[in-house]
C-alpha cells in the first residue's frame, strides 16, 4: 500500500528528472565540452521537452494521469525513432537529410565568426562512449523511458481499478 501511494504521488517527477537529465547532459556537452549539435540532435531534444510538459501537467491534473502518461510515452518514443533514424544516418544506412547540418548560428556576430564556425554534419559521430554515439545513448535511454512510462500507465490503471473494486 505504501509503494502504491508513492507511485501514485511521485511518478510524474520521474519523467521530469529523466528527460530533464538527458537534456541537461546534451546542453552540458554543447556549452561546456564544445560539441555543437547537428540538426537531427536538435530534433531529438524537442520530444524531451514534451515529456517534461506532460509530466508537469500530470502534477497539476492527476485526473488525466494515465492519458498524459501515454502522451509522455509517445513523446519519448518519438525521440527514440528520431534517434534510430539519426543512428542510421551516422552509420550510413540512411541518406543524410538535406540541409542537415548546424553551424551554431546563435553566437554569430560578424562575418568572421560565421567563417570560423564549424559546420556539423548529421553523419559525423562527435562523441562516443563504450562504442555508442551520443545519439545511440539517447535512443536507448529514451526507449527505456518509454517502457517505464507504459509500465507505469498500466500499473496506475490497475491500481485505480483495484481501488474502485474495494469501494
Amino acid at each position: 500500500m505504501v509503494f502504491d501511494n508513492l507511485i501514485l504521488r511521485y511518478f510524474p517527477f520521474f519523467g521530469v528528472f529523466y528527460s530533464g537529465g538527458l537534456l541537461l547532459s546534451a546542453y552540458y556537452f554543447q556549452y561546456f565540452v564544445g560539441l555543437n549539435p547537428c540538426q537531427m540532435c536538435i530534433w531529438q531534444r524537442w520530444p524531451h521537452f514534451a515529456v517534461i510538459f506532460f509530466c508537469l501537467l500530470i502534477i497539476l491534473k492527476k485526473k488525466y494521469a494515465v492519458s498524459l502518461l501515454l502522451f509522455a510515452a509517445l513523446s519519448a518514443f518519438i525521440t527514440s525513432l528520431i534517434g534510430i533514424w539519426h543512428s542510421g544516418v551516422e552509420l550510413e544506412f540512411f541518406y543524410l537529410p538535406e540541409g542537415c547540418s548546424s553551424s551554431g548560428l546563435g553566437s554569430i556576430n560578424t562575418v568572421q565568426d560565421l567563417i570560423n564556425k564549424p559546420i556539423i554534419s548529421c553523419n559525423v559521430i562527435a562523441w562516443s562512449f563504450l562504442g555508442l554515439s551520443m545519439t545511440n545513448w539517447n535512443t536507448i535511454l529514451s526507449l527505456v523511458e518509454t517502457s517505464i512510462f507504459l509500465y507505469l500507465a498500466y500499473l496506475i490503471k490497475d491500481l485505480h481499478h483495484e481501488k474502485i473494486k474495494q469501494l
